[in-house]
């Protein structure tokens, strides 16, 4: 059975008295550890370390990031926005996403960096702002060997320009003059230092075809451990393995380039709790499954249904008993599933815990990244969970409140 994460009995007692269940909440040292982690990994010629803030966008976190320096990556002109309204200056974000940002204009001029992900993106970029550097994202021909639902590049990824496009790329540098000085390449989730070096060999091909380049931006999806049978991504082995290449190419071609990594999960999922409830226990006869029904599920925690992933479990009682149970969400819906079978979220899977009583504390580990800043808020009309921060002081604050009920239809115009 699993152990508590950063909380302390005591605290997740007083968490669940006196806040509204569930919640989130943080670990300011995990955050801060996680981005320690990332700014003293060695690099050939210095390196960048860049916030995919889609893990988890909540302000404080921003700001914490923002105070070690570090840049950020978005997904959205939304984000961007979100983003300024934290403190980040215009200059320190780049936008990623699929979508053209509506207010692309605007953002150029305000100094923020677009990514383009098409042929027609940059087009776009230079008739907005010809004087201005060009970055561009590009699809390669490799791709995640993680799982399916979260790879980002090869053949069936719409993420960045294939690169067979390349001769049409440097047409349109060639045709508007354009100065490109970044290539980004991400294929998803890696976890060896030989898969990263792979990358890397790829994208300083990449480079070499764009005599402008400075910047190579490697991307996130460096995996961070969760369950006892999961091994995390060793930071100092692959990136002593990619600052090699990085010097290799610079004594092949003397251009020292600059590395750009962006890492998401890694840097909040180790940094949560959800401190949830026992609501129900339910049966499906002798022969069949003991369910535990929680106050919490995919509202809060859209990571577990969508991709089939595990999470660690700790139910706080004295109990000295042990049962075998499934767990399961307070939504209405057949896949709100919080013990499936590994990526295959449709079957469920027994886990053994302490045997349970109706409102015993639940706490649901390693929950920081696509998790609330992906909820599936307002699904059956519950609302947006709360957020807390446990502080490095030890002091609990409040960082989001849990939403009224009100504000779920407050936005709805009546014409009946």
């Amino acid at each position: 059975m699993h152990q508590l994460n950063f909380l302390n009995k005591e605290q997740a007692e007083k968490i669940a008295e006196s806040f509204e269940t569930p919640v989130y909440v943080y670990s300011e040292e995990k955050l801060e550890e996680a981005a320690n982690n990332f700014l003293a990994f060695p690099s050939a010629f210095w390196h960048s370390v860049r916030y995919a803030m889609k893990a988890n966008a909540n302000k404080n976190i921003l700001k914490l990031f923002h105070k070690k320096w570090i840049l950020l990556d978005c997904s959205s002109e939304y984000e961007a926005y979100r983003a300024i309204s934290a403190g980040f200056e215009p200059e320190k974000l780049q936008i990623s996403g699929q979508e053209t940002p509506r207010n692309l204009s605007d953002l150029l001029e305000k100094w923020v960096k677009m990514v383009a992900t098409s042929l027609q993106q940059i087009e776009a970029i230079w008739k907005i702002a010809p004087w201005t550097e060009i970055w561009v994202r590009i699809n390669p021909w490799m791709w995640s060997w993680a799982f399916k639902a979260i790879s980002t590049g090869g053949e069936t990824s719409a993420f960045g320009i294939w690169h067979e496009y390349i001769p049409q790329i440097q047409e349109l540098s060639a045709k508007y003059d354009l100065k490109i000085t970044k290539i980004h390449i991400h294929i998803g989730s890696e976890n060896t230092p030989e898969s990263w070096t792979d990358s890397a060999n790829i994208g300083l091909l990449f480079v070499s075809q764009f005599q402008d380049v400075t910047t190579l931006d490697l991307g996130g999806g460096f995996k961070k451990a969760i369950m006892p049978y999961e091994k995390s991504a060793d930071l100092q082995a692959i990136w002593e393995s990619v600052a090699a290449t990085f010097k290799q190419f610079a004594e092949d071609t003397d251009r020292k380039i600059h590395l750009e990594v962006e890492p998401g999960k890694y840097m909040v999922i180790n940094s949560c709790s959800v401190v949830a409830k026992v609501d129900d226990i339910v049966n499906t006869w002798t022969d069949g499954y003991k369910f535990i029904r929680t106050n919490t599920g995919m509202t809060e925690m859209p990571r577990v249904p969508m991709y089939g992933v595990q999470q660690p479990i700790v139910v706080l009682n004295n109990s000295s008993e042990t049962e075998e149970y499934v767990m399961v969400g307070h939504c209405c819906e057949s896949g709100d599933i919080l013990t499936s079978k590994l990526y295959s979220q449709e079957e469920i899977e027994p886990i053994i815990l302490p045997k349970v009583s109706e409102w015993d504390i639940v706490i649901i580990e390693w929950t920081g990244a696509y998790n609330a800043s992906m909820s599936m808020k307002n699904y059956n009309s519950f609302p947006e969970a709360g957020e807390l921060l446990l502080r490095n002081s030890w002091e609990i604050l409040e960082i989001r409140k849990r939403q009224n009920l009100e504000d779920i239809w407050k936005n709805e115009i009546e014409v009946i």
